[in-house]
């Protein structure tokens, strides 16, 4: 128990002045309650209008953080990014998140955000209950006037939306509007203590006609509540809070039924989301007529005052703020995520002002230029304040983010600092970082260079350097920068990372095997010294590039397998327990950095929609960021949406706490943080599937879930885990349309109009050697062939493709056609006008093959040993039809150049594929396959 003295400001007698007395304010929380805003490197903050405080607990060096700020009756509250809003009995105040001054605020070193206030809008004492940030900037719940509000500067506020029984705009809270749902930042849902149309009609009736409004069609939706509040959309479901009854609820919109999540011992007001967590606020009621009658009422003495948090997924409270004295109502709660530990600059708990200055670096004078006021947001997004530049650490834990437009303040204090401080190799590292995050890499490499010429023991330069130079196509630089680190240091990371550097395009069949044969024998070397890299702490590289190679990597894959280990999150004695969610049903998880509109997004977006939720509680667990159509889907899908942490530890226990009868790895290889996770048990079965068709090497991976159509009885020699062989592929890919416009698409990507259009529209680390035999003998059979190839992602990549393109095609590279990257809808218009796909020999397509074939473009494939070059002709398998599909190098030459030169027997093949593959999408029998694998596995039970 932990107790403050506060100073109280009464502001209610303005004839007498304000008065002042000093309260003592004692609290208790739960321990794991610092774990939890630790986990989502977040901070809450609460309103109190009772005691005239803005409560926020943050989290420093893992401990909670309390601090109280004074307001005139703070009500609603709304953060978005470094954007606060508060509302007190007459305004709204706006502050601003600066996290540059943040580090200078007393005490130094425990904020990393300071809010500083920068204006407010002066709206006269309209009760404003919930606030919430959508498009249009603030939006108010105008109790008072009961509507719906945005803010002016020339008026105290802009009437937007009223129910339809209110007849008129009237300052008489006639049914105490008073909660607001956002969704995708538009108003979706209200709350509101009646449908009553006079004023505070709503009193006599609280404890039961309390309703959600739909705002869009003005329809009541659900009625029935006592006093509700705090509607929210999150993870697709409308929650609200019964107040009256203390509850957390759900509510289906279609049928205006609600279930009770969880019940407290209090007055639920205030509600926020993040990650699988639910944060509410809790209040004791006062002996007034305005809480007469309500169910909690009965239990008054009982009843407390704070926050309780619930887990999503299991329904319980699991941890609880508490305050014992001093403060008994709360009003809002909100969850401010990026900001651990938050500053609120203005009147303390002691009482006394601590102001925050802001002002522009010395000699400069910021340009006075016209802007909307700080609660807008239509004509353009008010800014967040740059972040901080990155420390100086291995950029091999941090993933790329979007181009920086402008200059921030940090990178303008970098420069001038480097002016002057060439020496400091730990500033030329911060900028290398932010470079690498603009996406200016050849800079960023010029950066860490000069950092090393400062400091050449510098190892965080040269881990940054080599990744760098890895990714940007260089691996025989980046090779030598790794030697150079593992002779400075030789930790076991950096022993990985020198062993996963491999070429993303290689210049011979020759070169591969050299390389190849050099990194297994790095592998082997610290496999035999007994080398262990700890993957329940650290993110370990991935594996991406050996599959490429088109050969058997299963030995390659165990050896890193013995040397990257994580630990068993569950142990035996929890794994009988797990895996089964209320009524029977088994808990299924499915992992992914990519649960987005990207190859492993669509491939399994479907299948989690339709799997049978009589059979299956579906938990989706997302290791990456991005939000799109896709994204949302996902979510939509999910019975349970989780958020995993970069951080290894915390995203392991996240995980293990799940209780997953059976966690599905949709891609192993991939993404880093879904690399590391494939190493340690965090359910009782474990699986991977070809979204990277690789085995993971893994002792703690059970099963590969492939098919028949992909896999023969041989294929379990590939594979460290036991291979699942469905019938089906087990995927519920949906039909592209065919975009309009098709015809046009030469033109549109300057294409030659009287040339045979082959296309090869794969990522440039799919085009072995090997292939090039038989690109060559397509090219010379057809003088008037094209081949269309989409450039790297990265310049370098492409550069060497054409280096090698020129010794190996010789006179018919000039037939070779290189194009930009195009938008997804170009994409398939581009499929579906060529006259023919080529898929590459050892890595095949797998999602073009799918567009391709409902674009009905004949794709000629030649099965390779291996499932990546196999899933072609699986698709074909599973059309019955074969016509494609050849057995040798020279009849996949023959074929692909009839197929572009007849244009009569192309017509009759592209027929039937129209006629053939309506059988490979939105098939349920592919869901029946995969959920009758899952319960097999679930059935059999993981290894050891």
């Amino acid at each position: 128990m932990a107790a403050l003295r506060l100073c109280m400001t009464n502001p209610v007698d303005e004839s007498s002045g304000t008065a002042e007395k000093h309260l003592e304010v004692r609290y208790e929380f739960t321990p794991v309650l610092a774990e939890i805003l630790g986990h989502l490197k977040a901070s809450l903050m609460v309103t109190t209008y009772q005691a005239g405080k803005l409560l926020v607990l943050g989290i420093h060096n893992g401990e909670l953080k309390i601090t109280f700020s004074s307001y005139e009756q703070p009500m609603g509250l709304a953060v978005s990014g470094d954007k606060l809003a508060i509302g007190t009995r007459k305004q709204m105040n706006f502050l601003v998140g600066n996290r540059d001054v943040a580090g200078s605020v007393e005490p130094k070193g425990t904020w990393d955000v300071c809010y500083v206030p920068r204006t407010s809008t002066w709206t006269g004492s309209i009760h404003g209950h919930d606030l919430a940030w959508g498009t249009e900037g603030l939006w108010v719940v105008n109790t008072l006037f009961s509507c719906l509000c945005t803010l002016h500067e020339d008026y105290s506020f802009v009437p937007r939306w009223k129910p339809r029984f209110i007849s008129q705009l009237a300052d008489q809270d006639r049914c105490h509007l008073n909660g607001l749902a956002i969704d995708q930042g538009k108003p979706r849902s209200v709350t509101a203590m009646s449908e009553t149309d006079s004023a505070a009609g709503w009193r006599p009736t609280k404890a039961t006609s309390g309703v959600v409004i739909d705002v869009e069609s003005g329809e009541t939706i659900a009625r029935g509540f006592a006093m509700p509040h705090s509607p929210r959309w999150h993870n697709g479901k409308l929650w609200v809070l019964d107040s009256g009854r203390g509850a957390l609820c759900t509510v289906d919109p279609a049928t205006g039924v609600f279930e009770t999540i969880e019940t407290f011992p209090g007055y639920t007001r205030g509600l926020s989301f993040l990650g699988q967590f639910a944060f509410v606020g809790l209040s004791r009621i006062r002996e007034t007529s305005v809480f007469g009658g309500v169910p909690i009422a009965e239990h008054r003495d009982q009843l407390k005052c704070g926050v309780g948090v619930v887990d999503l997924i299991t329904g319980r409270t699991v941890a609880v703020f508490q305050f014992l004295s001093g403060v008994t109502e709360i009003f809002a709660v909100e969850v401010a995520a990026g900001a651990a530990c938050p500053y609120v600059a203005g009147a303390s708990s002691d009482g006394r002002e601590h102001d925050v200055w802001i002002v522009p670096q010395p000699g400069t004078v910021p340009a006075v230029t016209l802007r909307s006021p700080w609660f807008f947001d239509a004509a353009g997004s008010i800014e967040a304040p740059a972040r901080s530049a990155p420390a100086a650490t291995s950029a091999t834990t941090a993933s790329a983010s979007s181009t920086i437009a402008s200059k921030s303040v940090h990178e303008i204090k970098l420069e001038e600092w480097l002016k002057q401080h060439s020496e400091d190799a730990s500033a030329w590292i911060a900028m290398g970082n932010l470079r690498q995050d603009q996406n200016r890499q050849s800079e960023s490499i010029a950066c860490y260079e000069k950092a090393l010429a400062a400091d050449p023991k510098m190892t965080a330069a040269r881990q940054n350097l080599g990744y760098v130079l890895f990714n940007q196509g260089y691996p025989e630089r980046a090779r030598d920068v790794y030697r150079e680190l593992l002779s400075l240091d030789a930790s076991p990371l950096n022993g990985l990372l020198a062993s996963s550097v491999l070429p993303v395009v290689y210049q011979s069949t020759e070169e591969l095997q050299r390389w190849r044969h050099e990194q297994e024998s790095v592998l082997q070397d610290m496999s035999l010294k007994g080398v262990v890299v700890d993957a329940s702490r650290l993110l370990v590289p991935t594996s991406f590039f050996w599959p490429y190679q088109g050969l058997n990597d299963r030995s390659i894959m165990q050896l890193r397998g013995s040397i990257v280990r994580g630990r068993d999150a569950i142990g035996r004695g929890r794994r009988s327990s797990a895996g089964r969610a209320k009524g029977g049903l088994v808990r299924v998880g499915f992992l992914s950095a990519y649960f987005r509109n990207h190859t492993i997004g669509r491939l399994n977006v479907g299948r989690l929609e339709q799997l049978d939720r009589s059979r299956f509680h579906v938990t989706v667990c997302s290791t990456g960021g991005g939000s799109d159509e896709f994204s949302d889907r996902f979510e939509s899908a999910a019975d349970d949406f989780v958020v995993v942490p970069r951080d290894v530890t915390a995203a392991i226990k996240l995980l293990a706490d799940l209780k997953l009868a059976v966690l599905i790895f949709a891609d192993v290889g991939m993404d880093a943080l879904s690399t590391t996770l494939a190493s340690s048990r965090m359910a009782r079965v474990q699986c991977a599937t070809w979204g990277h068709p690789e085995t993971t090497g893994s002792e703690f991976m059970d099963y590969f879930l492939s098919s028949e159509l992909l896999d023969d009885e041989s294929s379990q020699d590939h594979y460290t885990e036991q291979l699942i062989r469905m019938p089906l592929t087990g995927t519920f890919y949906e039909r592209p349309l065919v975009p309009p416009n098709t015809a046009s698409i030469r033109k549109r990507l300057g294409l030659p109009d009287d040339r045979h259009l082959y296309a090869c529209p794969q990522s440039l680390f799919k085009f072995h050697p090997d292939d090039d035999i038989v690109l060559r003998g397509i090219l010379e059979a057809d003088p008037n062939g094209v081949l269309i190839v989409i450039e790297g992602r990265v310049p370098e990549w492409t550069i060497r493709l054409k280096s090698r393109w020129e010794k190996t095609l010789g006179r018919v590279s000039s037939q070779v056609l290189f194009i930009p990257a195009i938008a997804h809808t170009e994409y398939l218009s581009l499929l579906h006008e060529c006259d023919v796909m080529l898929d590459p020999l050892h890595f095949g397509g797998g999602n073009s093959s799918y567009e391709a074939l409902a674009m009905g473009t004949p794709v000629v494939t030649l099965p390779s040993a291996f499932l990546r070059g196999r899933i072609t002709s699986a698709l074909y398998r599973k059309m019955k039809m074969m016509d494609c599909v050849v057995h040798s190098q020279d009849e996949y030459i023959s074929l692909a150049t009839r197929l572009g030169t007849d244009r009569e027997f192309r017509k009759s093949v592209s027929q039937k594929i129209d006629a053939a593959s309506r059988v490979l999408f939105s098939d349920p029998a592919e869901v029946r396959c995969l959920e009758e694998a899952i319960l097999q596995c679930a059935a059999k039970g993981g290894r050891g």
